[in-house]
């Protein structure tokens, strides 16, 4: 009896500079690995029958990817996944998996929000003039970027130019922004968490908005790393993971 299975899956370290396409075709040779009985798809061109979320962004790293894979036979989730995290490359890692019911919808489809952790950090400029007068200028400095988040939030619009087939055009991005909120900082450390629209509303960098960000706050930031650490559902009334 076919079995269809979601898996959460966590990306890291240097597999994060992987295109979504290649992607697939690690997980595709990992499964011919592993012996997994996957369901091959009819046609001229024949496919194992596996499906993605939402396209994960170039450089990001992420601890909530998931994936769906339609199997020919029940296999045990606690098999699955130890067959496959024996195969998998250094950077991908099967963190949960559960059998869900055969006619259920597309992850893309279901799949419309995100949240992320972008971390940054203070630039030397910055950083000199908190060194002088530490505990006085941090203070101030943890005040300046609560209010530097709120102005942000509070804009209108959010417009920053896009690289497009046609050119580059200005886009306004505020309409995809849920939530943004200061979750740490710990000199020269600031951790923001973000919360966008994703999925067949369209799916927003998350580099952007950290770009706008700190340009909002005199560009005293830099990037150090962003990681997506949430893919939701919307409920009747509330945010539910997929799993």
């Amino acid at each position: 009896m076919e079995q269809l299975v979601r898996i959460k899956y966590c990306k890291d370290g240097p597999i994060k500079y992987i295109s979504h396409l290649n992607l697939a075709q690690v997980f595709t040779r990992t499964l011919r690995r592993a012996d997994i009985p996957v369901v091959i798809s009819n046609g001229f061109n024949p496919r194992f029958r596996i499906s993605f979320g939402p396209p994960l962004p170039l450089g990001i790293t992420s601890t909530s990817e998931y994936l769906d894979i339609r199997l020919k036979e029940e296999i045990k989730v606690e098999e699955l996944t130890e067959r496959l995290n024996l195969e998998l490359p250094q950077g991908l890692k099967i963190l949960q998996a559960k059998i869900i019911p055969s006619s259920a919808d597309s992850l893309v489809k279901v799949i419309d929000r995100a949240s992320y952790i972008i971390t940054l950090k203070i630039k030397e400029k910055l950083l000199d003039s908190v060194t002088k007068n530490q505990e006085d200028e941090l203070r101030k400095l943890k005040q300046e970027i609560g209010k530097n988040n709120k102005r942000f939030l509070n804009l209108d619009e959010i417009s920053l130019e896009k690289q497009t087939k046609n050119g580059v055009k200005m886009v306004d991005i505020k309409p995809s922004i849920l939530d943004i909120k200061v979750q740490n900082f710990k000199s020269p450390i600031l951790k923001l968490s973000l919360e966008i629209r994703i999925g067949q509303q369209g799916n927003l960098n998350p580099q952007y908005v950290a770009k706008a960000w700190i340009s909002n706050f005199a560009d005293n930031f830099d990037i150090i790393q962003i990681c997506r650490d949430g893919l939701y559902v919307k409920g009747e009334e509330v945010i539910e993971e997929v799993i």
